[in-house]
């Protein structure tokens, strides 16, 4: 009995070490992939200064037409939530009408969506100190 408990320990210390070993692997690749991350970020910020750099000019286009596709934006999540107010109950049982209400609002909203998102940080360009 005392062999097979010495036994027992012995595999049940293994499977600790190779769940030690195995964590101390994934804490490498998280580091690793936190690291490609950072380089990855710090690319995208130096690529976002050298268009903004290039394109001043184009910057407080961008902020007032942020400003306006915003307000385009509230107006049409406003008829979109209108819309399910008024056509729950249709959108609960038919597939048309689902079908309908997702042609209706989703490709405006995803492209709207995609243009909010591309004007956001060019928007958000702060302006750099002269001299």
């Amino acid at each position: 009995m005392l062999h097979f408990l010495v036994n027992l320990q012995n595999q049940t210390l293994e499977i600790q070490r190779q769940i030690l070993e195995n964590q101390r692997q994934q804490l490498e690749l998280s580091r690793e992939a936190a690291q490609v991350n950072r380089e990855q970020r710090a690319r995208q910020i130096a690529e976002l200064e050298r268009w903004q750099t290039g394109h001043e000019p184009v910057l407080e286009h961008c902020r007032e037409s942020l400003g306006n596709l915003e307000k385009v934006h509230a107006a049409l999540m406003g008829e979109l939530a209108n819309y399910v107010s008024d056509h729950h109950e249709n959108l609960l049982d038919g597939d048309f009408a689902l079908t309908d209400f997702v042609d209706r609002f989703g490709p405006r909203l995803a492209h709207l969506n995609t243009m909010l998102a591309v004007l956001r940080p060019l928007a958000a360009a702060v302006r750099k100190p002269e001299g």
